[in-house]
C-alpha cells in the first residue's frame, strides 16, 4: 500500500499507510502584484593614494683617486647630504560601484469590503454634467475615438452621430435629431437618452468599463436604431435608466463615480 513517506515495512517487505496529522490548516498564498520602480543615484568614493618608497641595498663606490686637502664646495651645516628623488608613477585603481535597495512596508489603508470579483481598473465614471462643463475632455475623447461616436447603429432609425461640433448640444439635451421636440410624448425622453448614452460611451473611452455598461450601451443603440425617425416609440426612460446608473457609478460590479 502507498506510504506518503516512501518507506517500506522491513518485516513484510511491503509499504504501509501511516497517519499524518496536519498541525495547521493550509492557507492560500496571497496574490502578489509586482511593481517596478527606479531611481537614478550617484555613487561616489574617495580614493587616497599614499606614496611608498622602498630603499634597496646601499653601496658606495670610489670616484677617481684621493685628493689632498678639503672637499670643494660649502660643507653641509647638518653634517648630512639630503636630496630629492622623484619618479612619475601611474596608479591603476580598479573600482566596482554598486548600490543595494530595500523595501519595507509602512502601513496599509483599508477599503470597504464588497461582494463580487475584484475590479482591476482604476478608472471611474463621470456624469453628463461633467462632460458638458469640460468640453476639452469630451472633445479629446471623441477625437481619440476617430472623430465621431454613433448613438445607435449607423444612420438607422433615430440614430445620431456625435462629433466635437455637436457634442455640447447632445449633452445639453438639445440633440438636433429626430424625434423632434414637437413630437410628443417622446421627444424629451429621447434627449435624455442621447445624453446618457453619449456620457456612457465617453466613460468607456476613458477606461471605465464593465459588462453591465456594455449591455446597457448595446440595448440603447438597438432602441435608437429601431425608433421611427420623427416619431419615436415608448420605452426610452427604461433604456436610459441603466446608462444613468453606470454614469453615476452605482451600477453593480462597475467602476465607481470619480470623487
Amino acid at each position: 500500500m502507498y506510504n506518503p513517506c516512501g518507506c517500506k515495512d522491513t518485516k513484510s517487505n511491503s509499504t504501509s499507510i501511516s497517519s499524518v496529522n496536519t498541525p495547521y490548516a493550509r492557507q492560500d498564498e496571497p496574490t502578489k502584484c509586482p511593481a517596478l520602480v527606479n531611481e537614478t543615484v550617484c555613487v561616489q568614493a574617495k580614493v587616497t593614494i599614499t606614496p611608498n618608497v622602498e630603499v634597496g641595498q646601499i653601496q658606495s663606490f670610489c670616484v677617481d683617486g684621493p685628493m689632498i686637502g678639503i672637499c670643494p664646495g660649502t660643507p653641509s651645516p647638518t653634517g648630512t647630504c639630503t636630496f630629492n628623488v622623484s619618479q612619475r608613477i601611474c596608479v591603476q585603481v580598479p573600482l566596482a560601484f554598486s548600490a543595494t535597495a530595500t523595501a519595507d512596508p509602512t502601513g496599509i489603508v483599508c477599503g470597504t469590503p464588497v461582494v463580487g470579483a475584484c475590479q482591476t481598473s482604476t478608472a471611474c465614471t463621470l456624469t453628463i454634467g461633467f462632460y458638458a462643463n469640460h468640453p476639452e475632455i469630451t472633445n479629446d475623447l471623441i477625437t481619440k475615438a476617430g472623430g465621431s461616436i454613433v448613438l445607435g447603429i449607423d444612420s438607422t432609425g433615430a440614430s445620431f452621430t456625435v462629433t466635437t461640433a455637436n457634442a455640447g448640444d447632445v449633452l445639453s439635451h438639445n440633440t438636433p435629431s429626430p424625434p423632434a421636440p414637437s413630437s410628443p410624448p417622446f421627444a424629451g425622453q429621447y434627449q435624455v437618452l442621447y445624453a446618457q448614452l453619449l456620457a456612457a460611451n465617453l466613460n468607456v473611452l476613458n477606461g471605465a468599463t464593465c459588462e453591465f455598461a456594455a449591455m446597457a450601451i448595446a440595448a440603447a443603440n438597438s432602441f435608437l436604431a429601431a425608433s421611427t425617425p420623427g416619431i419615436g416609440m415608448a420605452g426610452a426612460p427604461t433604456v436610459q435608466a441603466p446608462l444613468a446608473e453606470f454614469n453615476e457609478g452605482t451600477a453593480p460590479e462597475c467602476p465607481g463615480h470619480c470623487s
